[in-house]
């Protein structure tokens, strides 16, 4: 990368763009593609990536996820050169894609922008959030027990005599701390309005009758400007997601209350017993144990189809007001969105499906309600649908392009004979690696993290990968060359270092660097314990190359141009991040596309950009 930089810099006159040829604040122009600087912010600040933290290497990081941006764009391009934008996939994903944002900007409309917190529900918010409270409380499902319980506390039995025989005791050896913000609304009410000793009357809660004794109550004065503005923001942010769970209520009790839609009760039957023993087939074989998720994955939902035709996959399964969802609509729908349970019993899969389809169509209903408005044209939704549209497209071509690349034995046995003799193997790594299915699950270890939990601890909690749970997510020492993406950014890590996520088949691998050793010498060994490893070396090596070959190829038909001026002058922080978008009415996904690392192709294109210069 520093090479790369380096040309950057000795050809800086090539790629000095003027401003006025980039009206629209483009960082760098892909054919007709024009990636703003509002992206590249995003998309760097929101995309992990590592050494971020070391001020002296910015701008070379920048240009690095700069020329891997390109390349992304590279690819899409291509992609749509091939007709690739008319593959069913692809239609499905981006009107996928785009029921979800629009949906989003409807969420905005009708609920988050008629939110409005008032100076004295603020001014009560911050009474509440410099307050900790300590209370014990009376717990039963009866409410004639609970009324008989207040009724000996109004005698004046003391609440510690009444506690001590009860049930719930064990689990208030302490008295429990209360924060604002942490429990229902109505209950906080009654609770930051009692004074030290009071207790209750007994509240009804989802899972049955309080009755709440304050055991004592503490006082947070706030020391200085900082403070303030950090708990107003707090407070603020509290008060908004308790008023956004009203105002979504008022919107569907609204929304909702005319709606006729009906299902398909023969497809729907179909649907569900399919399910239920393709769950236990998968359960019993793979070994799953009780309680763990069993996924319905991609390949499931098209041998599905394949058994189902097209008589029963084009029958109607969902019908609307006016519009209908088809079979296989609805399958490739659970395919993208994702279906599991934690039982393949038929009653069981019976509920759950009925309660995904009951969402499922409250999704669609909100997102022909967003249409009606035209919020699909709504530029910042059209952007939003593009963008993750033309990664979608990226990621089909390589997908296509990685299946093309083969190693034959031959090739294979020659690589052994030229690497034989005593020679220098690779760096070594070893990594501890938190491996999931779940972006919930991505979440919560970034934050975990920032709250300093051990990474070892989370991969004894999080890893699903089944060799490397024995080891709490240990590799062991490995060549770089190994496991593909992981081995070559491990390679360019610091131990004690943590990457992610980074997206790979199945999942997200999350990993911090253990250990690290430079290459060592190792003695000849017989070709059958060299045969697997190579074979995987060789296709990577092939594959990398010919990746690299094929985008710096795109590069020059499409053409690139670049405004490093602008680049330089893009502010971004030194800390490694991860975002999670979470949509209006339901719904999470990467708050960005995620990339990896594709620069090499670049220092290629800088020399032939100054060779057009030279010879034009």
């Amino acid at each position: 990368m520093k090479k790369i930089l380096l040309l950057l810099l000795l050809f800086a006159p090539i790629f000095h763009i003027q401003s006025q040829t980039f009206i629209d604040n483009s960082v760098a122009r892909v054919g007709n593609i024009s990636i703003s600087d509002k992206e590249f912010l995003e998309r760097y600040e929101l995309t992990p990536g590592t050494n971020r933290q070391r001020k002296s290497t910015i701008e070379s990081q920048k240009i690095e996820f700069l020329f891997s941006l390109i390349a992304e764009k590279l690819w899409a391009l291509e992609a749509i050169s091939r007709d690739m934008d008319t593959a069913e996939v692809i239609q499905f994903t981006t009107k996928s894609f785009e029921k979800m944002f629009v949906r989003d900007a409807l969420f905005k409309k009708e609920v988050r922008d008629k939110v409005n917190i008032s100076d004295q529900e603020l001014n009560d918010g911050l009474k509440y959030n410099s307050s900790k409270l300590y209370v014990n409380f009376l717990f039963s499902t009866d409410v004639e027990e609970i009324n008989n319980l207040h009724k000996l506390l109004k005698n004046g039995i003391p609440f510690d005599s009444i506690l001590v025989e009860s049930p719930e005791k064990d689990e208030q050896l302490s008295p429990v701390e209360i924060i604002f913000g942490q429990m229902d609304e109505a209950v906080e009410e009654v609770l930051f309005n009692l004074n030290v000793g009071e207790y209750s009357q007994p509240i009804i809660t989802p899972d049955g009758w309080y009755i709440f004794h304050l055991v004592n109550k503490s006082e947070e004065l706030l020391s200085n400007s900082n403070a303030r503005e950090d708990a107003i923001k707090n407070v603020r942010k509290t008060i908004e997601a308790r008023k956004l769970i009203e105002k979504q209520k008022e919107f569907y009790a609204y929304f909702f209350k005319d709606k006729k839609v009906d299902v398909n009760p023969e497809l729907f039957e179909i649907l569900a017993k399919n399910i239920s023993s393709l769950f236990e087939y998968k359960k019993k074989n793979f070994l799953i144990k009780d309680g763990d998720l069993i996924n319905l994955e991609s390949p499931d939902v098209l041998k599905m189809e394949e058994v189902f035709g097209n008589d029963i996959l084009s029958k109607k399964f969902i019908l609307l007001d006016n519009n209908s969802i088809t079979f296989k609509e609805y399958l490739r729908l659970l395919m993208f969105d994702g279906y599991n349970s934690t039982d393949y019993k038929i009653n069981f899969i019976r509920a759950s499906l009925d309660n995904r389809i009951r969402k499922d169509i409250e999704k669609e209903l909100l997102y022909h309600e967003g249409a009606k408005r035209d919020y699909n044209n709504i530029p910042e939704v059209k952007k939003e649908i593009e963008l993750w549209s033309q990664h979608y497209l990226f990621e089909l071509l390589k997908d296509d392009f990685s299946d093309s690349v083969t190693v034959s034995d031959d090739e294979v046995y020659n690589y052994y004979l030229k690497n034989n003799e005593s020679e220098s193997f690779p760096m070594m790594v070893n990594i501890i690696e938190i491996f999931t299915d779940s972006i919930e699950n991505v979440d919560k270890i970034f934050s975990e993290l920032k709250n300093g939990t051990d990474f070892t601890f989370l991969a004894n909690m999080y890893n699903k990968r089944e060799w490397t749970k024995k080891s709490n997510g240990e590799y062991g020492l490995f060549p770089i060359t190994q496991f593909g993406e992981i081995g070559k950014i491990a390679s360019t890590m610091n131990v004690g270092e943590i990457y992610g996520p980074l997206q790979i088949e199945d999942g997200y691998s999350i990993f911090m660097l253990v250990d690290k050793q430079d290459k060592i010498i190792i003695p000849p060994k017989p070709f059958e314990n060299f045969k697997d490893q190579y074979k995987r070396d060789l296709t990577f090596q092939k594959l990398y190359k010919k990746i690299t070959d094929f985008t710096y190829n795109l590069a020059i038909k499409h053409g690139v141009s670049l405004n490093l001026n602008l680049l330089e002058q893009i502010q971004v922080t030194s800390l490694p991040s991860f975002g999670m978008r979470y949509l209006g009415f339901g719904g999470k996904m990467t708050a960005v596309p995620l990339i990896s690392p594709n620069v090499d192709w670049a220092e290629q294109w800088i020399k032939h950009q100054q060779q057009i210069k030279v010879n034009p």
